[in-house]
């Protein structure tokens, strides 16, 4: 058993000994009777020596591993967090400057929502600063017997938790109305 294992270590270092030395092989090119390119480490006994081209191969390559490089940017709990998403409401309906003409001061607001709002998601019109009616998920706002004057209509988008997400930009309204005098 001593023989075999000294037999075996000796065999293991001829071998890794031969691994150390640079490998080259010869490499033949020629072309075959139905005209195709064939590379092979043996020229074809047939071919007559004009036909049969030798490749030269260079080394093979000897040089070290390029060194283990961290990632510059590690994952942290930041990258799990979503993505910041930019909101756009806007009222599309009445346009700035519109009036309201003669009567009982009756007129509806429509806000377009980019993107649409969400399920925990809802809209707050406010008329002059104050909330008209509860938040809802529509876009859509009837507001009847509104005083005449001049108001100033805006539409807040709000989370689950009613924090303002988004507020459009105010909407100047004229509403006129008959008077008392």
């Amino acid at each position: 058993m001593i023989k075999i294992a000294g037999g075996l270590a000796i065999a293991i270092i001829a071998i890794s000994a031969l691994n150390t030395l640079p490998t080259r092989a010869e490499i033949f090119k020629y072309t075959d009777e139905n005209g195709k390119s064939v590379f092979s480490d043996r020229p074809p006994a047939e071919s007559q020596p004009d036909s049969v081209l030798q490749i030269e191969v260079g080394p093979t390559n000897l040089s070290a591993p390029p060194p283990n490089i961290p990632p510059s940017v590690k994952p942290t709990e930041a990258s799990n967090i979503k993505a910041a998403v930019s909101y756009s409401t806007t009222i599309t309906s009445p346009s700035n400057g519109t009036t309201v003409p003669m009567g009982p001061g009756n007129f509806a607001v429509i806000a377009l929502f980019s993107p649409p709002l969400e399920a925990a998601e809802s809209a707050v019109l406010k008329l002059d600063g104050k909330v008209v009616g509860p938040p809802q998920r529509g876009n859509k706002w009837q507001l009847n017997n509104i005083f005449r004057g001049e108001h100033q209509i805006t539409v807040e988008r709000q989370n689950a938790e009613n924090n303002v997400l988004n507020v459009s930009l105010p909407v100047t309204v004229y509403v006129l109305r008959p008077s008392i005098r």
